[in-house]
């Protein structure tokens, strides 16, 4: 072999190779997708390549690379501009949430480099901020952590489970209702349910109320789209009691099921935590021989594991211990 000879390299496995190509793919697409946006939202090329300064044939060009790419039209082309396409009108709803992101991802990362702040994202169930060691722990942390900023998002916990899974919040504040994760947890209380029931109910005067008495109430249950696994948890204690009640709707929050039980629509079970912070014309009553506990806790993953996101959780667990 001569000295000038190319320095040949062996391929790589076959998956190298296709993520290569992936690669240059979506380096590719991404390139068009802020044109292929600017055009669907203006709905004219000759507006997109004033607003992007560039001329028309070249934004025509990024448009066609782009099609060419996906494989199908995005735009049909009318007297007086371009209009969608039904798979254009899917892409930009997708092309602009993507294009968001990648800003935002831009936008965290120089104040992150910079050292002017750190970003959290937290997604939290509503029912959990009813503890007074929430809110307390929230206020103590940004003022001890005045260069972090909190974005705080309300959830149910089966939401933000699939919220953790898919990176879009790095913390989520949530009960334990047996989700199958690999998730990092720290446990800041015991919840559990209890019954809420309008104030004139013929159980509602009952203090001593038993899980037997619920036999064949009426009943407002949990949505089971959003809440199916604490659906279950409810099913399955209500079950093993020998004790049939009759679901007559179902909502997707604490709120909304306090409201139509102070309609007297029927009645429901809901964090034992909402005590104290319901409406004046609902009651909420233990039930003996009914305990679904629900523990509170901190979730996240390990591999975004950060001293800032550890110093939150040290301090919301701090809060509740310092309660007892």
């Amino acid at each position: 072999m001569t000295a000038d000879a190319p320095d040949l390299k062996p391929e790589g496995p076959k998956e190298s190779r296709s993520f290569g190509r992936l690669g240059i793919r979506r380096t590719q697409l991404l390139k068009n997708l802020q044109h292929f946006v600017v055009a669907a939202e203006l709905g004219s090329f000759h507006k997109a390549a004033d607003r992007l300064a560039i001329v028309q044939s070249a934004l025509s060009r990024r448009i066609g690379e782009l099609e060419a790419q996906l494989g199908g039209r995005l735009f049909e082309r009318e007297p007086t501009g371009v209009r969608l396409t039904l798979a254009g009108e899917a892409l930009l709803e997708d092309a602009s949430r993507i294009l968001r992101e990648v800003d935002l991802a831009i936008r965290r990362f120089d104040l992150i480099d910079s050292g002017q702040v750190s970003l959290l994202r937290v997604g939290f169930n509503g029912a959990a901020m009813m503890f007074a060691p929430i809110p307390d722990g929230l206020q103590a942390f940004r003022s001890a952590n005045p260069t972090v900023e909190l974005r705080l998002t309300p959830m149910l916990s089966e939401q933000a489970f699939q919220a953790l899974v898919a990176g879009t919040i790095d913390l989520a504040l949530a009960y334990e209702l047996g989700y199958p994760h690999s998730l990092k947890s720290r446990q800041l209380v015991l919840d559990d349910l209890a019954l809420a029931l309008p104030e004139h109910h013929p159980l509602a005067a009952n203090s001593g109320l038993g899980v037997e008495d619920l036999d064949g109430a009426d009943f407002i249950g949990m949505d089971l789209a959003q809440s199916g696994l604490m659906a279950e948890k409810v099913a399955q204690a209500l079950h093993s009691s020998g004790v049939a009640i009759r679901v007559l709707m179902e909502t997707g929050s604490t709120e909304a099921t306090l409201s139509l039980v102070a309609a007297g629509l029927g009645i429901a079970f809901v964090n034992r935590s909402q005590a104290g912070r319901h409406p004046p014309n609902v009651v909420i009553r233990d039930v003996t021989g009914f305990s679904v506990p629900l523990p509170l806790k901190l979730f996240w993953r390990a591999e975004i594991e950060t001293p800032v996101l550890l110093r939150f959780v040290e301090t919301l667990a701090g809060q509740f211990e310092a309660t007892g």
